[in-house]
């Protein structure tokens, strides 16, 4: 090909992700797509990646997305990654979502689909390919003096655990928490039980404000918002993950046994804060290899995003 430029396509809502695909692949283009983008919008954009690009990262579920694809050349590479886990199969939305996009596969619009969740790739391998991302903060925004507890994740969703864990901080020495967003119950669930709560809209920024963080949902993990609160310094509590599996002793003091025990997330909380000078000790060389599994399958990725990927660097 004439070039070898490549450029990502995130939903505009996706203002964190940005961050997070420039600092793992720094040489591609970031365009951010509105719901409200029209077919002359589409149209232009597909001539300009038509023109200038050589691949085309496609993240998310999004239907300007399934407009835009039959509108690129068969030349150029595409690739789509996912970031959900299959636990949410049960969602018709999200089982509809991934069905469409395999059959886009199958049709030869989509030439590779990649997975940031390791359970979908093991469900998956003879279609998916396995991709690591990674990021550093700003830890420098860090609250040294912060007694609250921060929650990372939406009270709206079920498969967050929300309520698990604003209980498990009810029932803690700790009586303030940041969170995403807040409503009518949420608030009263503060009054009630006693936890002052905060909002902070900026995911980064309310990492930085707790003394520990709760990310403790069923299913989707976050790497990355585990990897800025660990990176800190701050100790956080996962629900239902494979990220710690490599590394028993961490896994043992910040992965929960029951995602819907509060007295386990309670106490587990407090634990992590007792012993965060162990838990740092051992995370930063559990870190290294993390970043070094991440490097790989982000050459492999950009290379060319066949199913050889993990397997070759594991």
């Amino acid at each position: 090909m004439k070039n070898k430029k490549m450029i990502i396509l995130l939903s505009e809502e996706n203002v964190f992700m940005e961050k997070v695909f420039n600092y793992n692949i720094r040489s591609a283009d970031i365009v951010k797509i509105p719901t409200s983008y029209s077919p002359f919008d589409r149209e232009e954009l597909a001539s300009r990646i038509n023109k200038e690009y050589s691949q085309v990262i496609f993240y998310g579920f999004f239907n300007q997305f399934y407009l835009l694809l039959p509108l690129l050349s068969k030349k150029i590479i595409k690739k789509y990654i996912l970031n959900v886990s299959i636990t949410r199969f049960n969602e018709a939305y999200i089982f509809d979502n991934f069905q469409q996009i395999i059959e886009y596969q199958e049709r030869g619009l989509i030439d590779y689909i990649f997975t940031t969740q390791y359970d979908l790739y093991v469900s998956f391998k003879n279609k998916l390919s396995y991709i690591i991302l990674d990021y550093i903060g700003d830890d420098k925004k860090k609250n040294s003096n912060s007694d609250s507890i921060g929650i990372l994740n939406e009270y709206y969703l079920i498969e967050s655990n929300f309520y698990n864990e604003l209980s498990a901080i009810a029932l803690s020495k700790y009586k303030k928490a940041f969170i995403l967003d807040q409503n009518i119950i949420t608030k009263q669930f503060g009054l009630d039980f006693g936890v002052e709560l905060y909002e902070e809209k900026d995911i980064e920024k309310l990492i930085y404000k707790n003394k520990a963080n709760l990310d403790c949902k069923f299913c989707e993990i976050s790497n990355i918002n585990f990897l800025i609160s660990m990176d800190a310094g701050i100790p956080c509590i996962l629900g239902n993950t494979n990220l710690l599996d490599d590394n028993v002793e961490l896994k043992k003091m910040l992965v929960l046994e029951s995602d819907d025990d509060i007295n386990e997330i309670k106490d587990k909380l407090e634990s992590s804060i007792a012993n965060i000078a162990k838990i740092n000790n051992i995370y930063s060389k559990w870190r290294v290899d993390y970043s070094n599994k991440s490097k790989k399958t982000i050459k492999g990725f950009i290379e060319m995003g066949e199913s050889w990927v993990w397997k070759k660097y594991q």
